[in-house]
């Protein structure tokens, strides 16, 4: 495909570093001309430095060609001229990155088609799902939702006297498990791999999991019995990631406290969230800690703007009885500290942003992507295609490529996890799991075959 990106901030990046590998025709263009300098050492790409609103730098990369614009500058505004003008180009599809929250309330899904604009993404929004999902289960380390959140995957880290620990995975049966789980990925001393039925489980490993929404609670508290559900959360910044945690979060948990350092922004938030406590004051500040009751709180949540003080505030509450911590970072690098810093949950807005332009950019086939075992692996789940070659053949006999498996499957509104002898039919909703480089081939199977 003939892509154009607009803004070359980290979402712009990464996403061009993605479809670059992926073998697509990528075109950049970045406002700042150092920035552009620099993205064009480090990328295999046209990179053009110039306004994605002007007409003549949309020209100079043709966009009348484009199949597909990307807006994900830090302007709302600029983003959806920027598709607006594609389209009056002739360019074939628009996504937009849109943050204002009550624009999109405002305007819907359908309100974005008169900007001519295919699809929005609003990553704090995504990010406070992400936070949301991983608090209210208890001991997750990373979180993943398929099939309308009817098929789960959840990271955990496996504690010292897990039951699952010592076990083969060929061992986990109906008899002994009354609820179906499948462990699809593993992280043992920073090797990533997927594992095979012969493949033991050890105290430590991070092990990736899938199962059935139903499952979840049962398994989470047989697997680590320590775990329960919060009862006490401190969100520290009232960002709109914040804010939306907050307002989700106080729905089903008594208890939810949202500290905000600014005084007018603590004020107009506090008239506006009827079930939430909110505390104009630092998290830095042990008196202010105290206030809010930290030795007795299940779940810290550093969710401001800044990732130094989302870090150290989730460090220092952890040191003063926190549970449980979770922050919100941009930053790549933060990922491969946090176990060091002891931080339970790491939430990164633009990875999340990425993962969804890309299951876009990938087509009907593809309707979800989540990035596992930084980012060496893929949850994938597909829309499976009439007479695609899946299709034809039970699971066991398909030839799937190697680091890759088949792990559960939505069809009439039911999920169930993929056996041996499970037949995979047309429309049927497919998580799959693989290596990075093997997305390709995957996918073929999921692909309706052509006959000339």
């Amino acid at each position: 495909m003939r892509i154009i990106i607009i803004g070359a901030g980290r979402i712009g990046l990464n996403l061009a570093k993605s479809l670059v590998k992926e073998k697509h025709e990528v075109y950049v263009i970045e406002a700042c001309e150092e920035i552009a300098r620099k993205v064009d050492e480090k990328l295999d790409a046209k990179v053009v430095f110039g306004s994605g609103a002007d007409p003549d730098t949309l020209r100079k990369v043709q966009v009348e060609s484009a199949d597909l614009v990307i807006a994900v500058t830090h302007s709302d505004e600029t983003n959806m001229i920027v598709c607006s003008l594609a389209d009056f180009f002739g360019a074939k599809r628009q996504v937009a990155r849109v943050r204002n929250t009550a624009l999109s309330r405002e305007l819907g899904a359908s309100g974005f088609e008169h900007f001519n604009i295919d699809e929005i993404i609003n990553p704090e929004e995504v990010a406070a799902h992400a936070i949301v999902k991983a608090i209210c289960s208890p001991g997750t380390r990373e979180v993943g939702d398929f099939a309308e959140g009817s098929i789960l995957l959840r990271g955990f880290d496996l504690p010292e006297k897990s039951p699952l620990a010592g076990s083969k995975i060929s061992d986990f049966n109906d008899d002994d498990f009354p609820w179906p789980f499948l462990v699809v990925a593993i992280n043992r001393e920073k090797e990533a791999f997927i594992p095979t039925g012969e493949t033991v489980l050890h105290s430590n490993d991070r092990i990736y999991v899938l199962l059935p929404k139903e499952s979840l609670g049962e398994f989470l508290s047989f697997v680590d019995p320590k775990a329960k559900k919060p009862q006490k959360v401190i969100i520290y910044g009232a960002t709109v990631t914040g804010v939306h945690v907050a307002q989700e979060l106080s729905k089903t948990i008594r208890d939810v406290i949202l500290l905000e350092e600014d005084t007018k922004i603590a004020e107009n938030v506090a008239e506006k969230l009827e079930l939430t406590k909110v505390i104009n004051g630092s998290a830095s500040d042990k008196d202010i800690l105290t206030e809010c009751g930290i030795e007795a709180t299940d779940v810290f949540v550093g969710a401001t703007d800044n990732d130094n003080s989302n870090l150290i505030s989730a460090v220092l509450a952890k040191k003063r009885g926190a549970k449980a911590t979770v922050i919100m970072t941009q930053h790549p690098d933060y990922m491969s500290i946090v176990d060091a810093l002891d931080i339970d949950v790491i939430v990164n807005p633009h990875l999340l942003a990425v993962e969804h332009i890309l299951s876009y950019v990938r087509g009907k086939t593809i309707s979800s992507i989540t990035k596992l075992l930084d980012c060496k692996a893929e949850a994938l789940e597909f829309i499976v295609e009439k007479n695609s070659p899946i299709t034809k053949v039970p699971v066991k006999d398909a030839s799937f490529p190697k680091n890759s498996i088949i792990g559960a499957v939505f069809r009439d509104s039911k999920a169930f996890l993929a056996k041996g002898d499970t037949q995979i039919k047309e429309g049927d909703k497919v998580v799959v799991f693989c290596k990075e480089t093997e997305v390709k081939k995957v996918q073929s199977f999921f692909i309706q075959k052509k006959s000339f």
